[in-house]
């Protein structure tokens, strides 16, 4: 996958092969706690910096709900679009939306051939992000991590209504990730799914482990109906 994402082999042939192994993995299903985690994306995405998140996650009886950098930019773009028009920055506006456009397109070649281990991938509702960003006193003209951040619980729960949890993941000293657990108790509040802020501060110990009481909570909650 690597070489023929560099742009040396034949991707869809490649990627036909790939899905061809990943359908052959007995899978085994049952209910497990939906957890899904944002925030920093150096921190989400990196798994030194986040001690391996994803698998203690799964590993505890959880099953990690991830989002496809595509979809983050659905989220996302149409206010930075509304805030560069109000600022006259009209060069920038038509190059990116350009490119925004060309996401639906980009991605059915690759549809297809992930639909056979995923599913079919549901319809994107883009629900004007002001409508989303008021209950928590925001304006979709407003930029940064936290503003992104709230866009992108609200989708997750339109999407994903069974979540279990949340999971706020920064780095230390960080005022935008200061600024998103600060509205921890905001967003439960308005998403009906508990926050959990976690902050890796480099200092070492397990920062993972304030996860596992929740998830223990919540299995035999999910089992029962709950």
């Amino acid at each position: 996958m690597t070489e023929a994402f560099a742009g040396k082999e034949d991707r869809e042939a490649i990627l036909s092969e790939v899905v061809d192994l990943f359908a052959q993995i007995p899978v085994k299903r049952e209910p497990r706690p939906r957890v899904a985690v944002f925030g920093d994306i150096y921190v989400r995405d990196n798994d030194v910096m986040n001690q391996d998140l994803l698998r203690v996650i799964e590993s505890a009886g959880g099953e990690a709900v991830t989002t496809c950098h595509t979809d983050f930019l659905r989220m996302v773009a149409p206010g930075y679009f509304r805030r560069w028009f109000a600022e006259g920055r009209y060069r920038r506006l038509v190059s990116l939306k350009a490119l925004y456009a060309l996401i639906p397109h980009l991605e059915k070649t690759y549809e297809a051939h992930f639909a056979r281990v995923l599913g079919k991938a549901g319809g994107w509702d883009e629900e004007p992000p002001e409508s989303l960003l008021s209950r928590f006193g925001l304006k979709a003209e407003q930029a940064g991590e936290a503003r992104d951040n709230i866009l992108k619980v609200c989708h997750l729960k339109r999407r994903h209504p069974d979540l279990s949890l949340l999971v706020h993941v920064g780095p230390g000293f960080c005022c935008a990730s200061a600024l998103t657990g600060a509205m921890s108790r905001t967003i439960e509040e308005a998403i009906g799914v508990p926050v959990l802020s976690l902050v890796y501060d480099g200092t070492g110990g397990d920062k993972n482990g304030a996860l596992l009481p929740y998830l223990k909570l919540a299995r035999p909650n999910l089992a029962s109906g709950r």
